[in-house]
């Protein structure tokens, strides 16, 4: 059986769950191809090579249009390099400005328009695609798991939810490509290591929030985790509906035969651990499952 083990010793968001699975194996261009299937106009994506604490990694980003510029307020710890950088470029209609905070966990990038999508027509989008069963069916659970938080906490059904940050291009791109790299790379089973978030307080569309986020909070509901004494978000929603949907347990690592490791890269450089997310993709030893 093959397994992927996600190490979240620094939190988990999509782009990081994107930039990991890449560095497994899948290639830009598969995602490229994938997400195109969806009408999400032009967009272009880039998959940089990135260090944090000497821990090296992928970094993934995505951005509307065909051409890409570095936003101006990037925090100049933001290094890139560009040697390894490589950007992909989606075809499609023109798109209307749909940039949000980046669902990262680290710092948002921030962006003049600030509009959202509702839950009805991220569905729409997805249901119309010509996206695998497979994918179009996690997609739809994953921005379910976020609507009825989202839905819980505002009053109103899921239906009804419009979501901002979840709504953004990059964050509609980081679950669907979520998707896509689980089935790409085969992964039967998908295991989490012991989840924690930080502390203070974090703004978003709705206004400012406690750390764990609420939403972040009702999805992970059911499931293990703590509180550590630092003042950044860890874990985002989009991490948080990602991991809810697809672990089947959370804990230590099982034993596994292990083929190869992963790291998707977030945006603050932290000092207190590389502010990476680590991916174990194995097989789990039929042996010792037998005894």
């Amino acid at each position: 059986m093959k397994v992927l083990y996600l190490d979240c010793f620094s939190g988990i968001s999509g782009d990081m769950m994107v930039g990991a699975l890449t560095d497994l194996g899948v290639q830009p261009s598969t995602f490229e191809w994938e997400l195109s299937k969806v009408e999400l106009g032009d967009f272009h994506m880039h998959f940089e090579r990135q260090s944090r604490q000497n821990v090296v990694g992928i970094k993934f980003g995505i951005h509307e249009g065909s051409t890409h510029t570095h936003d101006q307020d990037e925090p100049e710890e933001h290094t890139h390099d560009h040697a390894g950088e490589e950007h992909v470029h989606g075809p499609g209609c023109h798109q209307e400005h749909a940039h949000e905070p980046h669902d990262h966990g680290d710092e948002p990038h921030h962006h003049e328009h600030v509009h959202g999508r509702s839950h009805r027509e991220i569905r729409e989008l997805i249901a119309a695609s010509t996206l695998s069963d497979f994918v179009k069916e996690k997609s739809l659970a994953i921005f379910q798991r976020i609507a009825v938080a989202e839905g819980k906490i505002h009053g109103m059904t899921p239906e009804d939810v419009t979501f901002h940050e979840v709504g953004a291009l990059d964050s509609i791109a980081d679950i669907i490509c979520a998707c896509v790299g689980i089935e790409a790379l085969g992964v039967e089973e998908v295991i989490v290591s012991k989840l924690f978030d930080g502390s203070g307080w974090v703004d978003c569309a709705h206004g400012r929030f406690p750390i764990p986020s609420t939403a972040t909070l009702e999805i992970l509901s059911g499931i293990p985790f703590s509180q550590i004494d630092e003042p950044f978000e860890f874990i985002t929603p989009t991490g948080a509906a990602i991991v809810a949907e697809f672990g089947s347990g959370f804990g230590t690592m099982p034993e596994l035969i292990v083929e190869k490791v992963g790291y998707g890269v977030g945006t603050r450089q932290l000092e207190s651990r590389p502010n990476v997310l680590r991916a174990i993709l194995g097989t789990l030893d039929k042996k010792k499952v037998a005894t």
